[in-house]
């Protein structure tokens, strides 16, 4: 496909699902704008962070110009596509958006379902929405007609990739048991039979006002791109409990941890089998019991980790790639490959 002028807009941080896909983007040849389109800012400062997401509340007449920068950035590349990876997007921005360029706008929501923010992606008039959830495509598209498209998560070869470590790696990173994302109570619950376990759980978000005896197990370290590749390497085994609200999807440490080569235990979704195979690509759990006795089992069978994660290895730098799911959007799109423009019809 020949190259085309594509403006992502997300936070923009190693690792981040904004940059994952411009750095994509770019290795695929294209011409990538990237703007950051709101005022938080992760693993910024607590107090700016309220502030921004209060004023939009407080004062709804600002709302649009917080946006004011993808709008100007927008009329000034005049992209292809914008490629949108927040659902706080207000619907006036939106159309904004179409008025000041000839692009298609679209949306790569990949946050909790729980976290819809006002609802702006239902009432926005995106070209499409591409979602993780099964559970919501089926209900935007079914029951309210929308452009839903299903589109995972997946992971980045540049940096989600087998290393070699050295021996200050290993002592840094090593464990039995590793576990990443924010503590909130769901995942400090569901990990805290591994109290009395060598446990590390990386991530910079640890309420205060959180109470659970695996606290002092969180690392306050947030690991990205090869750091992160490090520490779940160092591990025998990577916890994987997804949050409560993903209904039928998985989250992208499924893909993470097998694009990094480590062996992971994940929780069983409805979506799983058709990304990897069970017990054979993905060790898989529906219980808290499930999850201690596999466990035990595993941190004394080697040998069976590794040939299990090899495999998980394959399947994700082979089908579950940012460059695999970007190739499949355009195809929704109707990016042709022949000119890189929409297709008649679309």
């Amino acid at each position: 496909m020949p190259a085309m002028r594509i403006l992502v807009a997300g936070p923009q941080f190693p690792d981040s699902f904004a940059r994952n896909i411009g750095v994509t983007l770019e290795r695929m040849g294209h011409e990538v704008a990237t703007v950051q389109g709101t005022r938080m800012r992760h693993h910024g400062g607590k107090l700016p962070n309220l502030f921004w997401g209060y004023v939009p509340k407080a004062f709804p007449a600002l709302e649009r110009r917080i946006f004011s920068d993808i709008i100007r950035t927008a009329e000034a590349v005049q992209p292809d596509l914008v490629l949108v990876t927040y659902g706080i997007l207000p619907p006036e921005v939106v159309c904004d958006l179409k008025s000041v360029c000839g692009g298609k706008i679209v949306c790569w929501y990949t946050d909790s379902i729980m976290d819809p923010h006002r609802q702006y992606l239902v009432a926005s008039s995106f070209d499409a929405i591409f979602l993780k959830e099964p559970f919501l495509v089926r209900g935007l598209r079914d029951k309210l007609g929308l452009n839903a498209f299903y589109l995972p998560e997946c992971c980045n070869p540049a940096w989600h990739k087998h290393l070699e470590l050295s021996d200050d790696e290993r002592m840094k990173y090593g464990c039995d048991l590793a576990a990443q994302g924010s503590l909130h109570y769901y995942r400090a619950r569901m990990l805290e039979i591994f109290e009395e376990y060598d446990l590390k759980i990386w991530g910079r978000n640890r309420p205060a006002w959180l109470k659970s005896p695996i606290k002092g197990r969180y690392t306050n370290c947030y690991v990205a791109e090869l750091e992160k590749a490090k520490a779940l390497l160092s591990a025998k085994i990577v916890l994987n409990t997804v949050h409560y609200s993903e209904i039928e999807g998985v989250n992208c440490t499924l893909f993470e941890a097998a694009g990094c080569g480590a062996f992971q235990i994940a929780d069983w979704k409805p979506a799983l089998p058709d990304l990897f195979e069970p017990e054979r690509e993905i060790v898989t759990f529906r219980t808290r019991r499930e999850l201690k006795e596999k466990v035990d089992y595993y941190l004394g069978h080697p040998d069976e980790r590794q040939a299990i994660a090899d495999r998980a290895y394959a399947r994700a730098h082979r089908e579950h790639t940012y460059e695999k799911r970007l190739q499949e959007m355009f195809e929704v799109l109707g990016f042709s490959a022949k000119d890189g423009v929409p297709c008649a019809g679309q």
